[in-house]
């Protein structure tokens, strides 16, 4: 049998089928044995793991697709890895809520005790972020030996609000708008979708800014699609020297 480094590379080089295959041919104890050094090298690589493990889902087919290989997902991924504050400006379809939402997975299962939040204009939006995308990424995986048990916690509409990994006790939490919810709170990974949209982003994110000056490893992420002149994410790009994004 080839080394587990030599196989790894192998396992990521096949299709799904082939892979399958490849696998059929080893012993039990030896397929758990590989997939757990490709579970160990996930965790040193997101973009290994979301190209070679993470569907995302068509929400107008509700047809599961694998994950996009582009380029600036890569390289979003790459500032994700490096940077505490960014801001992403997006058009529609970029999958930038899924390259989130998958980063937010990949940081929770990998990494103990990351208080991760995904903070919309509203708790039922957030939580929509929360079920229809994180869980979804978790629940279908490529390999079903490497998905990961969590517990699922509803919000009073229930849905899906808060995810919590059993092993590393690292949590998804959706959050609405508004400072005072996240004041109460410290957080690894603060991820403000449609930040734009959210009448209460600037105290929210005054708030997290002061957390994050305390803590020294916490994450801030804007992302929104443009809301006209008008929003957080909007004023600091004018500032930026830019002032429409499509």
């Amino acid at each position: 049998m080839l080394k587990p480094d030599s196989l790894i590379n192998l396992l990521v080089s096949l299709n799904p089928q082939q892979r399958t295959d490849a696998l059929r041919s080893l012993s039990l104890d030896e397929t758990r044995t590989i997939l757990t050094e490709l579970d160990n090298t996930y965790k040193e690589d997101p973009w290994l793991w979301f190209k070679e493990e993470v569907y995302t889902q068509d929400e107008a087919t509700q047809k599961r697709l694998p994950w996009p290989d582009k380029d600036y997902l890569k390289d979003l991924v790459h500032l994700l890895r490096t940077e505490r504050l960014l801001i992403f400006p997006k058009s529609r379809r970029m999958m930038v809520s899924w390259l989130m939402a998958a980063y937010s997975v990949w940081l929770a299962r990998y990494h103990p005790h990351h208080a991760i939040f995904v903070q919309s204009e509203t708790e039922q939006k957030a939580s929509y972020i929360t079920e229809k995308r994180c869980c979804f990424i978790e629940d279908n995986l490529r390999e079903p030996f490497l998905r990961r048990k969590y517990r699922p916690i509803r919000t009073k509409q229930g849905t899906i609000g808060k995810i919590s990994y059993e092993d590393t006790q690292s949590y998804i939490w959706a959050i609405p708008q508004g400072g005072s919810v996240i004041r109460t709170y410290t957080f690894s990974l603060l991820f403000m979708d449609e930040s734009d949209f959210q009448d209460e982003g600037a105290d929210a994110l005054t708030a997290a800014l002061s957390i994050a000056q305390v803590g020294g490893s916490n994450q801030i992420v804007l992302v929104s699609t443009s809301n006209g002149p008008t929003g957080i994410c909007a004023e600091i790009c004018r500032g930026a020297g830019f002032s429409r994004w499509t």
